[in-house]
């Protein structure tokens, strides 16, 4: 039997390290299976390492994790660099990159620390503090990339879903911060527009709004930052799959195992989970979901393609994740599962 297995991170625990505590619980069980260990990223922290250890790539991330230099393409976790006030570090190693005579990089571009709208980002690539001088610097460097933004979140820059209203539950800010920043980076938005006018439309002439775009709003705006200097935003998930190739590893297993902290809505769009269970449909291979909490019933689970949900946590447990000893923990889970699903 062979089954492959793939996680994004939880929370602080890197991907890697979950999908082999799955691994290691699956081959207690099941010794003679063939395991494909693939941990995965949508994009958010851990992208670059977690795209190593699944190329297996033989150069290593640089940069405490934070890029990737594999098969030509420049990877860069713009989540591990965006731990600050705003974007200006991703402007600097992008600067960096370019210096270097990168031709294509690849972004990871989620979990935002802040949300500048791609400002500070701007501003270092352009190197001015005046956005006047700086955008048109930075567009006219970022001419000799070929840039993608690999999307977590398929948020807008602005909008009652936007980035500003999204930092409500992920930064924990009020209403009135989130208004009062949705004013500010509409304000920016609008200038860049003005400075470089955005693209218009071919065939009907009307303008391409680019703070409209899925994406946009991905890592407190850094997704608008990039498609104003030339980048394509793309789906995290999709882009990764595509980069390991997810379809060929679930094409060829049995069953396929995919890891994920919390299994709730979110899950059913663009994310690991949407991304392997779909592949395993298309291929007609069995999948299932390894949590620490499921919040979604069968049904639900069934119409996304997953055959099961297995949590770590019972709904009706007194037991909370902070805890749990999470990797013994995985690894248990899975292997009770194993016996489930691999022939006796």
């Amino acid at each position: 039997m062979r089954v492959v297995i793939c996680s994004d991170h939880w929370d602080h625990l890197p991907a890697g390290d979950i999908t082999a505590a799955i691994g290691r619980g699956w081959r207690d069980r099941r010794p003679e299976t063939t395991i494909v260990q693939l941990p995965f990223s949508s994009g958010g922290a851990g992208f670059v390492a977690a795209l190593a250890r699944s190329l297996d790539a033989h150069t290593p991330p640089a940069h405490g994790d934070t890029l990737l230099r594999a098969n030509g393409v420049h990877y860069l976790d713009g989540a591990r660099l965006l731990d600050g006030a705003d974007s200006a570090p991703l402007g600097a190693a992008l600067a960096e990159l370019i210096q270097e005579g990168a031709r294509r990089v690849v972004v990871g571009v989620g979990d935002a620390a802040a949300v500048d709208g791609g400002a500070g980002l701007l501003r270092t690539l352009g190197g001015s503090d005046d956005l006047e001088v700086a955008l048109p610097r930075a567009v006219e460097r970022a001419r000799s990339l070929q840039l993608v933004a690999a999307y977590r979140e398929d948020i807008a820059l602005l909008g009652l879903q936007g980035a500003s209203a999204a930092a409500v539950d992920t930064l924990g800010w009020t209403g009135q911060e989130a208004q009062d920043n949705e004013r500010r980076i509409g304000e920016f938005a609008a200038r860049v527009c003005r400075i470089v006018p955005p693209p218009k439309d071919l065939l009907t002439g009307t303008v391409h709004a680019l703070y409209r775009d899925p994406g946009s709003g991905a890592g407190g705006g850094v997704g608008f930052a990039l498609s104003v200097l030339g980048a394509q935003l793309r789906s995290g998930a999709d882009l990764f799959g595509e980069t390991v190739d997810l379809a060929g590893h679930v094409a060829a297993a049995d069953l396929v195992v995919v890891g994920t902290r919390i299994f709730d809505w979110r899950s059913l769009a663009h994310d690991t989970v949407a991304t392997a269970v779909q592949a395993a449909a298309a291929a007609a291979t069995p999948a299932i979901v390894l949590a620490e909490r499921v919040d979604v019933g069968r049904r639900e689970t069934m119409s996304l393609g997953a055959s099961a949900a297995y949590p770590l946590l019972d709904a009706h447990s007194l037991r909370r994740a902070a805890t749990l000893d999470h990797l013994p923990a995985v690894t248990a889970l899975a292997r009770r599962v194993a016996g489930t699903w691999s022939a006796t």
